[in-house]
């Protein structure tokens, strides 16, 4: 299985510590998930959601399916949800009004083209700290079988100037002022949510390039993210 996406299609959770969790995000830090260098959409990753007042670590299937959906193959063109389009696309609508989440990463990989040929990079927050990326999530039930997936996706914005020599769009890094409107299910005003996805802070991430061998997500380990 290998993507190279068009968006946010390949993340890094390595670096994400328990202390880290505590600190940033006021959650335990219990890892209800396997942390990896080189995870790709329709595998599992963490993000919190709030229920009853209380934040929680999930782990979710990457790429969104409604509950509504028929099909869950769904999940493998849904892991990105474009922040122009988000409140308004089928696809999304509902989540954003009261399923919201933050995704959780040390880092992640895009790819500049040049002259036919694809430089992959890693990206990650100047300061260390994890990655809080805008998502949306819910749970879909299999009519027959009764399987329950929780899924989510990652919503992608107009790029920094720091991005924009790698790739046009990136994921929404959320800061910390905007936590809590993001994660209130009560919350859905949704021109105030829209306005949190679309203006992105510059200077907030560092980049370099990165080998080849992390363009197939079977590949995991340190080499993912060594620099050239």
């Amino acid at each position: 299985m290998c993507y190279v996406s068009e968006m946010c299609g390949r993340i890094s959770t390595a670096g994400i510590s328990a202390d880290s969790l505590k600190a940033h995000f006021d959650i335990d830090g219990e890892f209800p998930f396997t942390l990896g260098y080189n995870i790709a959409p329709t595998l599992q990753i963490p993000a919190i959601i709030e229920q009853d007042n209380r934040r929680k670590l999930e782990p979710f299937r990457w790429g969104l399916i409604p509950h509504w959906a028929r099909d869950k193959n769904i999940m493998a063109t849904a892991f990105n949800a474009r922040a122009e389009s988000v409140v308004h696309k089928p696809l999304f609508r509902e989540s954003i009004k009261s399923k919201r989440c933050l995704v959780l990463a040390s880092g992640f990989y895009e790819w500049q083209v040049h002259c036919g040929k694809k430089q992959p990079y890693y990206i990650y927050r100047a300061d260390k700290r994890p990655l809080a990326f805008a998502g949306l999530w819910d749970v879909w039930e299999d009519d027959v079988t009764g399987e329950a997936i929780e899924s989510c996706t990652i919503i992608t914005t107009s790029a920094t100037h720091q991005m924009i020599q790698i790739h046009e769009r990136m994921p929404v890094v959320l800061e910390c002022e905007s936590y809590d409107t993001w994660l209130d299910p009560e919350f859905n005003e949704t021109d105030v949510l829209q306005n949190i996805l679309i203006a992105p802070k510059d200077d907030v991430l560092e980049m370099y390039p990165v080998s080849s061998y992390v363009i197939n997500s079977r590949n995991d380990g340190e080499e993912c993210i060594e620099r050239l």
